[in-house]
């Protein structure tokens, strides 16, 4: 489902709203997120490559629960001769999971820093609408060898984001990266799970 130039796809009380381009970043106008059990989980979801944000080519709803986004490095004038693409393809349904995939178009190598930043704010829904995020409790990020812990508690009361990769990610506490290497006409791709929490 789309609006203006937000995509929006949902499974149950779990749904994500984005930009056209995949990305995530939550303002108080902009209340875009990945959300579950009426709280933001992800409030920062932004793919860079080589330190560039990425721009729209097309988007296919695929299902109500399903996404597929096709973009390039650079800006609208490099479309026609974009040396690379990508394609993020995501679903919910229990969990996020989204996939990056890299095409090399060119006749040569090519080494890239793919990056994903992620945060959370764990905003209740109705304080979002209401353009209120600020929350009592603590905020905390955790980076381990094979995963980003992203987490709010308050007492007994506990939500967390848990991020996961298919391919070897350097996490840190504001998101993960890859080096990539792709040879001519090569493609290169690793499958994301984000796994939501709720405790207390």
């Amino acid at each position: 489902m789309t609006e203006g130039n937000t995509i929006r796809i949902l499974d149950g009380s779990t749904f994500v709203v984005s930009e056209d381009t995949g990305d995530i970043e939550a303002t108080p106008s902009e209340p875009t997120g990945m959300f579950s059990l009426d709280t933001r989980f992800l409030s920062r979801w932004v793919l860079t490559v080589n330190g560039e944000r990425l721009n729209a080519l097309s988007y296919d709803d695929l299902q109500y629960y399903e996404a597929r986004f096709f973009l390039v490095p650079g800006m609208a004038t490099h479309y026609i001769d974009a040396k690379l693409s990508i394609i993020r393809e995501r679903m919910v349904g229990g969990s996020f999971r989204e996939q990056v995939t890299i095409l090399n178009h060119d006749e040569k190598p090519v080494d890239l820093q793919v990056r994903m930043d992620a945060g959370s704010d764990f905003a209740d829904l109705f304080q979002v609408k209401d353009e209120i995020v600020n929350k009592k409790g603590e905020l905390y990020a955790e980076a381990e060898a094979d995963r980003l812990r992203l987490g709010y508690r308050r007492g007994n009361f506990r939500r967390e984001t848990v991020i996961s990769c298919s391919r070897t990610a350097a996490y840190d506490r504001n998101g993960f990266s890859f080096s990539v290497h792709l040879e001519p006409n090569e493609q290169w791709s690793t499958d994301i799970d984000v796994q939501t929490f709720a405790l207390g």
